[in-house]
């Protein structure tokens, strides 16, 4: 019985719904580390496994990643999206390109996700050229 009171009433612990306005505003976002804002790899092999970083924010209890192949963040350019990233830390994968990143954060305890970061770039090279 205690386990059916359980299923019906304990609350999914990444069912996050923000705009809490007796929540504390959320900190300012994530800061991004790797790729470096830039980098170009030196790597052919394709797909290519890309690790990215940022510092993890007190209290942040999920991440949101979004990877793009445009530099002004336009959805029909999404290339990759994560919204239950629980580390500062994941890597996926992908083709050759030039690519523009960004990251933010959520809690229960803050009325709203952070802002987005400052948006990183970073180069696979082609293969044929």
């Amino acid at each position: 019985m205690l386990l059916l009171l359980c299923i019906v009433a304990c609350k999914d612990p990444y069912d996050f719904q923000p705009n809490d306005p007796t929540k504390p505003d959320p900190p300012d976002p994530p800061v991004l580390v790797q790729p470096a804002n830039g980098w170009d790899s030196n790597d052919f092999t394709y797909p290519q496994n890309v690790t990215f970083g940022w510092h993890a924010l007190s209290g942040a209890l999920l991440y949101q990643i979004e990877v793009y192949r445009d530099s002004l963040l336009r959805s029909q350019y999404l290339s990759y999206s994560n919204t239950r990233v629980t580390q500062p830390l994941v890597t996926a994968q992908f083709g050759w390109g030039k690519y523009y990143w960004h990251v933010r954060a959520a809690s229960r305890n803050w009325n709203n996700y952070t802002d987005w970061s400052e948006p990183f770039s970073f180069v696979l090279p082609n293969p044929a050229q």
